[in-house]
């Protein structure tokens, strides 16, 4: 188990701050979001395994911090699953809720999706100001969320130019939890599953599937029954390993920006 007080930023003192930076000079910010898990897991699935991957990867490199996670829950498209299409009724059912709420809403909130978005992606840029007024050179993106990856890294490089730009670069990198370990992940299946039961076992409740089998695989993986500690903690291991070796190269190279912010990821 990880305890997220030894890297965690909010419960550093300032001295605790300046320590964990010149060990490594380097912030992690997770990302995540608030949507459905499947009958067995916590909507904050996502950022909960962002930050605890991220947490294990500072423990390997030796320093650096982690930030709160950025949660986001809206906009409700494609890019949640409560808002899916296939299983809106079955998974409002589970909230007690009456889905109509969401599809009476969503549309009349005032601002349409691109804004939302938009307003994401300030959001982004504030969290990357305050953690670089805390000192930090470099900082690694880690989301749980796959999607905000692709506002978050037009964020990201926009940011380490104005500040290269300004005298004080702050170099960035940013990936899915699984990426720089070349592996893949799941939503709400084994993969995800699995860290969550290594992550915060008492938040998974597998036997909830076996109460209400209508829920297996209604926007969730089919094969999360299939999901153990153990194996999570093993991915886990993988994934920080492979964080904490491009968070290394950050620290090393700086001021350089890594060659794979060419990809498309």
């Amino acid at each position: 188990m990880i305890d997220p007080a030894s890297a965690c930023i909010e419960f550093m003192r300032p001295g605790q701050i300046c320590s964990c930076r010149d060990k490594a000079d380097v912030a992690f910010l997770p990302l995540g979001a608030l949507e459905w898990h499947g009958i067995h897991s916590p909507v904050g699935t996502d950022a909960i395994k962002s930050r605890g991957v991220c947490c294990a990867a500072a423990q390997k490199l030796g320093g650096g911090a982690v930030f709160p996670p950025l949660v986001w829950g809206v906009p409700r498209d494609s890019f949640f699953m409560d808002n899916n299409g296939g299983h809106d009724d079955l998974i409002a059912s589970a909230y007690g809720i009456d889905d109509e709420v969401t599809k009476v809403i969503s549309p009349h909130g005032g601002v349409d999706q691109q804004e939302q978005w938009l307003a994401y992606q300030r959001l982004v840029r504030m969290s990357l100001e305050q953690i670089a007024g805390f000192g930090f050179r470099s900082i690694y993106i880690c989301s749980g969320h796959n999607p905000l990856v692709h506002w978050a890294r037009p964020v990201a490089k926009a940011f380490s130019r104005v500040t290269l730009m300004a005298g004080h670069p702050v170099t960035t990198d940013w990936g899915g939890e699984f990426d720089a370990a070349g592996l893949s992940g799941d939503h709400a299946g084994k993969w995800e599953t699995s860290l969550m039961l290594a992550l915060a076992p008492h938040s998974v409740d597998l036997g909830e599937i076996d109460c209400q089998p209508e829920y297996r695989g209604a926007g969730a993986g089919a094969d999360a029954v299939e999901a153990s500690a153990q194996q999570g903690q093993a991915w886990l291991d993988a994934c920080a390993t492979a964080i904490a070796n491009e968070a290394r190269w950050l620290v090393d190279n700086y001021p350089q920006l890594p060659a794979r912010h060419a990809n498309k990821r």
